[in-house]
């Protein structure tokens, strides 16, 4: 082929532009863009993504290297996806391949071919609608359970439903089941795919069902705040039942992988139709499957937490992101995205509506509704017969205090279990108690890589440190003096479960820890076995905040306040507000009537007072009001430059000569700092904040800075990130 165009690839590599090739030699046809196509790549050979065709080129042709395979006969990256990863690179200014391979399944982005769509499946035979198990199949139990309410059971809900593939093999031999192998296809969807709710609309809802109904389509951005237990998913299963009458799909981000099966149990239940679902939790074949069926328009409803943002959809009608003010929307590594903003910019490009949905937005939302950039949409009204919760706070200064426990709560707790109700404990530390101290000498179980204490877990028999992971064994006497006097301070989850367990023996106790969770059906487990208990204790970090439905809870108990209300990052109140409203908010939420009890050592603060008395609502106009001040975001822009390096000074004089760089620009640069935490993995971590009033600004000076940085920066000596509209400034 003649050299007389030329082909842009992103490649998935850290530089910050695309890289231009020569056709491959033996095709006729130029790969269109959005094909993947292998091409050498110094002495590698990588995987890349076409973006487009041009007639020019920086470099002659001699001087550039042939394409050696192209990957796909069709575009596997639509034009919508590859704007949003064009202006993702722009946006957050990093490398275009990355933000292009962030689009793709990791089996993808390695140049592997997509897969066979075709998938398993189980039926009851007419012989084994009258079987019975033994009494010690318990697997085989659970399968025969599941065919009692439904008629087939598919290679991806099998994991789902908690039934392993050797009971299914079983049942099988024995004819209990049919196995057969089908290849799903997109099914027209109609009104008969529908199961109504049993519950009527109330006035609230039916008006913003209206309201949604009278507009023509397009992009709308659309934040619907409502109390805890207001009803925001029947406001979500309503639109989304009219976008898929209207033949497209829709797709919803959850925070937490927790939420996924309740989530997806609660449409499952509404629609009957092909979903797809992603979380971390999936293997690299299934995230592939989902994704292919969803960019076929199999599936038509997408469930999943941030990265889900990515899935390519056929015709993708409406987006929907579940407690949109959760800092899990945020990466913290890597491509340092805003998986809630991106939203709004994929549902732009996508001309169609996105609802951003919260008991408590975030101020950045909040400020964007206030200005009329979003509608917003109001539940101001519990659903059904539920009332909000009464809230207390109890004053824990000279209060006798058992592990982080009030005295005065426990009977609080007694009374609640005794009612055959649910009482939810939460702090917010997992393990058993965050420091070991020697009680003669004063020593400490300190990190030996981090400026940060290890954490005790009795349970597992060790320290550990929470921010890199280190483990070492609980020692039998101080290092220091050989004493063997050593004491726990303060508590965390494991601890306070002990506790309870002493002081209610005969009660269920659950304890929801990142500890406790960590397979795959756990959670899912777990959930089910609180819903099915009518009394019992809940104990757990803010997991349990993260709009999880438990019906029978009527009491609530915050432990350690104080310690959120505290914080030293500018967000800290608003976080806290919210953090506070969502537990208060898992109290009550049916006919019984729930009570939260807040232990503080300040119960004349004037925001914890603001907050209980008169909702988050007005504590968040008031930080608004602060901010506006101040001159903080949303009324500025920020970015945040972080340096790591295993000499501190390094780290230092690195970022003072990036300062230097920008320095005859009008924007803010505050630093260089310590982080928090200011050694981590061996590391010395400092950074240094950027701030302008205008956003055009802030991207000039970290162009510059980069650029700066690009020369300066050795990737074996240091760790260089930069954050654009930082949530965590600690």
């Amino acid at each position: 082929m003649p050299h007389d165009l030329f082909l842009k690839i992103a490649v998935n590599c850290p530089l910050r532009r695309s890289f231009d090739y020569l056709p491959p030699k033996q095709v006729n046809e130029l790969p269109v863009p959005g094909t993947r196509v292998s091409v050498p790549f110094g002495n590698r050979k990588l995987t890349g993504i076409v973006i487009a065709t041009t007639a020019t080129s920086d470099l002659p042709a001699n001087k550039l290297r042939h394409v050696e395979t192209v990957l796909d006969s069709t575009p596997i990256v639509s034009t919508t996806m590859m704007q949003l990863a064009t202006w993702m690179s722009d946006y957050y200014q990093h490398p275009i391949g990355e933000c292009f391979a962030i689009l793709l399944p990791s089996l993808l982005r390695k140049g592997e071919k997509q897969v066979d769509l075709s998938e398993n499946g189980w039926q009851l035979t007419d012989s084994g609608k009258n079987f019975r198990p033994a009494a010690n199949a318990i697997q085989q139990q659970k399968a025969i359970d599941y065919f009692q309410s439904n008629a087939r059971l598919n290679d991806d809900d099998k994991g789902a439903a908690g039934i392993s593939l050797s009971a299914l093999k079983n049942l099988v031999k024995k004819n209990i089941l049919h196995q057969y192998t089908e290849q799903p296809a997109k099914v027209d969807f109609t009104a008969a795919h529908i199961h109504h709710s049993p519950f009527g609309l109330n006035t609230q809802q039916a008006g913003l069902i209206r309201r949604f109904e009278a507009q023509p389509p397009g992009f709308r951005p659309i934040l619907l705040e409502g109390i805890t237990g207001s009803g925001k998913t029947e406001i979500y299963l309503q639109l989304i039942e009219r976008v898929l009458l209207a033949g497209k799909q829709a797709l919803v981000l959850v925070p937490e992988i927790g939420l996924t099966p309740q989530t997806i149990a609660r449409f499952q239940k509404r629609f009957d139709c092909a979903m797809a679902v992603f979380h971390s939790n999936l293997t690299d074949q299934q995230r592939l499957r989902y994704w292919q069926q969803s960019q076929a328009g199999i599936a038509r409803i997408i469930i999943g937490t941030r990265s889900a943002l990515f899935t390519a959809t056929e015709d993708l009608g409406i987006i929907i992101i579940d407690e949109e003010h959760d800092l899990s929307y945020k990466q913290q590594d890597g491509l340092r995205y805003s998986a809630r903003d991106l939203a709004c910019v994929r549902a732009k490009i996508e001309q169609i509506p996105v609802v951003l949905g919260s008991a408590t937005p975030s101020l950045e939302t909040l400020n964007n509704a206030d200005t009329q950039k979003f509608e917003h949409w109001e539940l101001t009204e519990r659903a059904g017969n539920a009332s909000p919760a009464t809230v207390e706070l109890v004053d824990i200064r000279n209060q006798p205090m058992v592990d982080g426990l009030a005295e005065s709560v426990l009977p609080h707790i007694a009374h609640c279990l005794q009612q055959q109700q649910q009482a939810l404990v939460f702090i917010n530390r997992r393990g058993f108690a965050p420091t070991l101290i020697c009680h003669d000498c004063g020593w400490v179980s300190q990190c030996e890589a981090c400026d940060a204490r290890m954490t005790l877990h009795l349970r597992a028999q060790h320290l550990r440190c929470h921010h890199c992971q280190a483990v070492s064994p609980i020692p039998m006497q101080c290092p220091t003096c050989q004493s063997t006097e050593l004491v726990y301070q303060g508590a965390g989850t494991e601890r306070l479960e002990s506790t309870l367990k002493q002081h209610f023996p005969d009660a269920p106790l659950f304890r929801i820890d990142r500890d406790t969770t960590a397979g795959k059906q756990t959670m899912q487990n777990m959930l089910a076995q609180i819903h099915q208990q009518p009394s019992a204790i809940l104990v757990g970090t803010q997991m349990l905040a993260k709009g999880h439905h438990f019906p029978n809870v009527t009491l609530v108990v915050i432990l350690e306040a104080d310690s959120a209300l505290m914080g030293t990052d500018y967000r800290a109140t608003e976080r806290f507000g919210q953090l506070v409203t969502q537990i208060i908010g898992r109290a009550g939420r049916e006919e019984k009537a729930g009570h939260a009890l807040i232990q503080t050592h300040y119960p004349d603060h004037m925001q914890l007072q603001k907050l209980v008395h008169h909702g988050y609502r007005r504590l968040a106009m008031d930080l608004l009001s602060q901010r506006r001040e101040l001159g903080l975001p949303p009324f500025s822009f920020q970015a945040l430059i972080r340096l790591e390096a295993r000499d501190a000074q390094d780290a230092i004089n690195l970022l003072q000569r990036l300062q230097q760089s920008i320095s005859h620009l009008p924007i803010i640069a505050i630093g260089p700092y310590p982080a928090n935490l200011q050694r981590r993995a061996h590391y010395f971590r400092f950074q240094l904040m950027l701030q302008a009033h205008q956003r055009a600004q802030l991207k000039y000076a970290v162009g510059i800075l980069l650029d700066t940085a690009t020369a300066l920066i050795k990737p074996a000596q240091h760790r260089f990130s930069v954050d654009i509209d930082p949530q965590d400034v600690s």
